[in-house]
């Protein structure tokens, strides 16, 4: 996980450093570019400020005038270009002819450069080219007499003067540079080191599937999960969620709205109590369950599970039977073997007034009860259900005889068994919240894949709540993923009959394989 830890980290610094290098060099590129103009438009305005300055000496005036420049003025053109840093000061005529130069030898000789014409026109300008003293800027004011131009002044600094002068403003720029990339690159370690604890060092793969396992779980769940924030928005949900209220929209469209969406009474329940609480909802029972959500030890919302109550009471009503009919079919071993032994010891000693009084025993409904199951129920899943539900009723002191015609072969889609244990407990479940008859005769017929069961209740509880718990969208739900029908009877006693599919053999249609 370290070594994932340091790839993430090297790429995420990898991206912050090179847009950091990418931004800074730029912006130092355009500083120094900007920085350059700006510095020769300056000198540019010097070099013109201090022309204009010589235009107007009469010293200059003067030996335009004559066409020659003496000794003091020549003089005075090198004391200005030694105060002012300038590689030279030259007087020229009309004629671009030099009257005063820092190399003697260039006096009285042709302006080089060409960019003197400009000037000898009337107009001041500043340009870049290369003369006797190499390439240099050059600043040109004409000199006017009584406004009659008589000559040029021209200034100029060497570019490599130049250039070395921008360099030494440009040192406090590449000290900022610098300094601002040691700090960006500190900066950009940090924050990358940051994120990456925040990722838990996780890589962006490994998170992509976390996101899609997490989301795959969420969606699988056939229980409604609801999460929220501490202000009771839903911030996520899955689709068993989005029907709870028979709503036809996508789950998305439920982010951001108030949990009273879904949940029609959410204060009937606590979302701080760990343990499962019951709620009812549009007629059906849920157990409620809420869990916080911590981040970084800090409660930041909950996460809310729903289970169908009546599924939760079957299927624990389902372990219990399974439980008792395994405990049932032990105890019917050894009993059996018991009784072979008891019948053997009558038999060998010839007591057989006491073995017809025996067997006589063993043919009690209550002792054979076992074996009959045994001998005409094939499907142990069906079989203990039906020891269940008669030691149920038994509380209630009500007894559920079974007729079984022919025998109930095994039933190869499990799935379609524990469909019709279900729907069989619904139905038990609503007839447990009457008053019962002393007796109840459930008739089980099969026949070409299809069981027929009918119930016979001599003295009913009242028809209506009877008739309104077979209209129960759970139990049509169930009926219809049997291809089942319920039929009532119309007269007293009252008797309700079941028909729905039970395949013997392994079925190879959409239906068998639910």
């Amino acid at each position: 996980m370290k070594i994932k830890g340091w790839r993430l980290w090297g790429w995420l610094s990898l991206i912050f450093t090179s847009t950091l290098l990418l931004t800074v060099l730029t912006v130092y590129g355009l500083t120094m570019l900007e920085n350059r103009q700006q510095f020769e438009s300056r000198e540019g305005q010097l070099l013109i400020s201090i022309g204009r300055q010589l235009a107007k000496d009469p010293r200059v005036t003067a030996a335009l005038e004559a066409n020659k420049a003496d000794s003091a003025t020549r003089t005075y053109a090198g004391t200005v270009e030694k105060n002012f840093d300038l590689d030279f000061v030259v007087i020229m005529n009309m004629q671009g002819i030099r009257l005063t130069h820092p190399d003697p030898k260039q006096i009285n000789r042709h302006f080089q450069g060409g960019d003197e014409v400009t000037a000898l026109r009337g107009h001041e300008h500043v340009s870049v080219r290369r003369g006797t003293l190499g390439r240099s800027l050059r600043g040109f004011v004409p000199v006017y007499r009584q406004g009659k131009e008589i000559g040029v002044v021209a200034l100029g600094i060497k570019v490599t003067s130049l250039q070395t002068l921008i360099k030494t403003s440009q040192d406090g720029f590449r000290l900022a540079l610098f300094a601002g990339t040691i700090i960006g690159l500190l900066t950009a370690f940090l924050v990358t080191y940051y994120i990456k604890h925040q990722l838990h060092d996780l890589e962006p793969k490994e998170i992509a599937r976390l996101l899609e396992e997490r989301n795959a779980m969420l969606e699988e769940t056939k229980d409604p999960v609801i999460v929220i924030d501490l202000h009771q928005v839903i911030m996520l949900i899955n689709k068993a969620a989005a029907k709870l209220q028979n709503h036809l929209i996508t789950e998305s469209a439920f982010i951001g709205q108030p949990l009273t969406t879904l949940i029609a009474n959410p204060e009937r329940v606590n979302l701080n109590v760990k343990t499962e609480q019951f709620y009812q909802q549009d007629g059906q029972d849920y157990l409620f369950s809420a869990a916080p959500i911590m981040v970084k030890k800090q409660k930041i919302g909950y996460v809310i599970f729903l289970r169908n109550a009546t599924e939760a009471i079957f299927v624990a009503d389902q372990l219990a039977n399974t439980t008792a009919y395994a405990n049932a079919l032990q105890s019917q071993s050894h009993e059996f073997m018991n009784k072979l032994h008891v019948i053997y010891g009558l038999v060998a000693i010839k007591q057989y007034d006491e073995l017809a009084i025996y067997l006589q025993d063993l043919l009690k409904p209550e002792q054979e009860f076992a074996n009959r199951l045994a001998l005409l129920v094939k499907n142990p899943l069906v079989a203990g259900f039906m020891i269940g539900e008669r030691e149920k009723f038994a509380e209630r002191k009500t007894t559920l005889d079974f007729e079984i015609s022919p025998e109930l072969p095994p039933n190869p889609n499990t799935q379609e068994t524990k469909t019709l244990l279900t729907l069989s407990r619904y139905l038990h479940f609503g007839l447990l919240q009457h008053d019962l008859p002393d007796t109840i005769l459930i008739q089980l017929e099969y026949a070409q894949n299809r069981l027929t069961i009918a119930y016979h209740l001599d003295e009913p509880a009242k028809r209506t709540d009877f008739i309104s718990l077979i209209h129960q969208d759970y139990f049509q739900q169930l009926l219809t993923e049997l291809n089942g029908s319920v039929t009532v009877s119309s007269t007293d006693p009252l008797t309700l009959t079941l028909t729905v599919d039970y395949h013997e053999e392994a079925q190879n249609d959409e239906h068998s394989n639910r």
